[in-house]
């Protein structure tokens, strides 16, 4: 298979410059496996106003792009960064991107994210179509980018260098569609016969991820667990009809790890490095990390660690249920994330009446996401629905027990335990409740304490091999097939 193919990836989050979720890691990461493959890959990204952005060594390409917006035009200006195999295109309005955070705060998203993302989707069109950037594949990600396929189709319909041009739409979570009020349609500058429950509308509102699905060449999601849940009414939150009326173009290809960067033997984020089965290492990194959040704990105490955005979907709805019993038992907690205020107000109450044994820390910051994947015991992600999930992923690499939920991706990588047969990489409730979940935690700190046995989960999670490798030559024949189908085959 010729893998010499120009692929534009697009998101509103690449790791380390922005992240909010697991979708800046996958935009991290693919981009450059792909690349090893042979692919020319460009990224776009909004030019956020941050250190990890402003440090980025870069050239101005463009200073005066017109990007147009409903009855004007916006000014917009673009940067490169070459990243060796691959270059970063950011897209600049300080109006619509020099902010605190990506989407909103945890009060709620930013009244204006409909035009945020309309002029960053139309900023991209209109810069390739002024320096005609040869382009095989456009990849977008979520909502945020999902009106590029529908503005291909319409606006740019007679652009000669978009003819032979496949578009594909990565659902990364179907539970965030882009919802608008019909009126978000002028800044489209497209017309009101759009707005029908054919194309654009869903429920009476512009649906941006809607008319992605709609629209685009390709669909794929990022597990088979998920393609099959997000096709029931229970998960697919009103999109599931329109998504099995794409059958014939929709797959799934499962996210992977990029080992180079999460490898316990050369993280540099980490007290020590390590490789199972000598844990040495990680012994330093759970003192490390103990010191880091501030506890005061034996270092023999199991640490029970979350990396997530804190929101109902992820489980901290039952978390928060069962945290005055979780504090009763024999066990140290850290948390790292941010997002809904009610959580966050909710966990520094926690913190603040159990500082010996529990802390949480409000970012995203990289380097305490591989100090708890690293020094800590459990891992847990007790989420409601996860397409994939990566957290997990890594705490098998990094020798750390996952406790999941049943769902999505989660259900698809982590085996449950056999006490019989003594196989299984992790452990698995299936009821959405606090009292499956605490009732799982106690099972773990049983074998906690049998350390041949818990020797036994930490190899079995090791030795998983989710590299990235395998999955972008996944994507390597999906584009392949995207061009086919664009080109009626």
């Amino acid at each position: 298979m010729n893998q010499k193919l120009r692929v534009i990836y697009v998101s509103a989050e690449v790791a380390p410059y922005a992240k909010s979720g697991e979708l800046a890691d996958v935009a991290c990461s693919l981009p450059k496996y792909l690349s090893y493959l042979g692919m020319e890959v460009s990224i776009f990204m909004p030019k956020y106003r941050n250190p990890e952005i402003e440090s980025l060594p870069k050239e101005m390409l463009v200073s005066n792009l017109l990007v147009p917006l409903g009855e004007k035009k916006v000014k917009a200006r673009v940067f490169k960064s070459e990243h060796g195999k691959y270059d970063i295109y950011l897209i600049d309005n300080p109006k619509y991107f020099w902010r605190e955070n990506i989407y909103g705060t945890g009060k709620g998203e930013y009244l204006d994210n409909d035009e945020r993302f309309i002029f960053f989707s139309r900023a991209i069109l209109e810069f390739l179509v002024k320096t005609k950037l040869h382009t095989d594949i456009i990849h977008c990600n979520s909502w945020h980018t999902a009106l590029i396929p529908v503005f291909l189709k319409t606006h740019y319909s007679h652009k000669s260098q978009f003819k032979k041009v496949s578009t594909v739409l990565t659902l990364h979570n179907v539970a965030y569609q882009g919802e608008f009020p019909p009126e978000t349609l002028v800044l489209t500058g497209l017309s009101w016969d759009y707005f029908c429950p054919e194309q654009l509308s869903l429920g009476g509102k512009f649906n941006f991820l809607k008319a992605g699905v709609i629209f685009s060449d390709v669909l794929n999601t990022v597990s088979s667990s998920y393609k099959r849940e997000i096709l029931t009414e229970k998960y697919g939150f009103g999109l599931e009809k329109i998504l099995k009326s794409r059958k014939d173009v929709f797959f799934s290809i499962r996210n992977g790890v990029d080992y180079e960067i999460w490898n316990p033997e050369t993280d540099s984020f980490i007290a020590a490095n390590y490789s199972p089965p000598d844990l040495k290492g990680k012994k330093k990194c759970k003192r490390d990390l103990i010191k880091e959040f501030g506890l005061s704990l034996n270092v023999k105490t199991p640490i029970v660690g979350i990396v997530s955005y804190m929101t109902s979907h992820k489980g901290f709805d039952i978390l928060l249920e069962a945290m005055d019993e979780l504090m009763e038992m024999d066990l140290g907690f850290v948390m790292l994330g941010q997002g809904d205020e009610k959580y966050e107000n909710s966990f520094s109450n926690f913190q603040r009446r159990f500082s010996r044994k529990m802390a949480v820390k409000f970012n995203m910051n990289p380097a305490l996401a591989h100090k708890i994947a690293a020094g800590a015991d459990i891992f847990l992600i007790p989420s409601l629905y996860e397409p994939c999930g990566l957290n997990q992923l890594y705490s098998f690499r990094y020798a750390t027990v996952p406790v999941v939920r049943a769902t999505g991706g989660l259900e698809e990588t982590v085996t449950p335990f056999n006490t019989r047969t003594l196989k299984g990489n992790g452990f698995v409730f299936k009821e959405y409740s606090s009292k499956a979940m605490v009732k799982a935690l106690k099972k773990v700190l049983v074998y906690y304490k049998k350390p041949q046995i818990w020797q036994k989960i930490l190899m079995a999670g090791f030795q998983e091999n989710f590299s990235w490798e395998n999955a972008a030559k996944r994507y390597a024949r999906l584009y392949h097939n995207a061009l086919k189908i664009k080109r009626g085959g």
